[in-house]
């Protein structure tokens, strides 16, 4: 990844200076991602041995009720899961991970979390190390946490997106 920072620093200074500003020295690439998840009751993650072997549903049929009016992505957030977030930001920010916004998404029972935009390099070891803090926290409040793109048949899937790559370059963001 350091090599491929390299070649952007190198590429998009060549360009800055061809285009914008003959001054510019170096470009730095940050990132902005986005984690959404689902999380489960333990006792009914239990209950289904195709989440626990494979992370996603296997059997079964589609929920009679999908994501008609999203409902779920406009409402509170449960106190439950409130709970759950407040925990795993204090745990992020115990280890400086930036997070910055939390909430529902469009399926029951999914949820995203982002962080600040950081240093390219930075970020990917941050949602590295944020994806397993997550894991612990969510068993402390008896969910288990879904990460698989497409855990549920018929429901909308969780990702991790990239909202965006910036250059920085003397203290100007272009």
């Amino acid at each position: 990844m350091l090599r491929a920072l390299s070649a952007i620093d190198e590429a998009a200074t060549e360009v800055c200076k061809s285009y914008f500003d003959k001054n510019v020295t170096k470009v730095t690439a940050t990132l902005g991602w986005e984690q959404e998840y689902f999380l489960v009751d333990t006792a009914l993650y239990q209950s289904r041995p195709d989440l626990i072997f494979t992370g996603r549903t296997l059997l079964g049929h589609s929920p009679a009720k999908g994501q008609q009016l999203d409902d779920h992505y406009f409402g509170s957030i449960p106190t439950r899961v409130m709970n759950f977030m407040k925990e795993l930001e204090i745990e992020c920010m115990k280890i400086g991970i930036p997070v910055t916004t939390r909430h529902n998404e469009v399926a029951p029972n999914q949820f995203e979390l982002a962080p600040m935009f950081e240093e390219t390099n930075v970020a990917v070891d941050h949602n590295s190390l944020l994806m397993d803090i997550m894991a612990r926290v969510a068993h402390k409040h008896h969910f288990h946490i879904l990460f698989h793109e497409k855990p549920f048949k018929g429901v909308n899937g969780s990702g991790k997106h990239i909202t965006g790559l910036w250059q920085q370059t003397q203290g100007k963001i272009f």
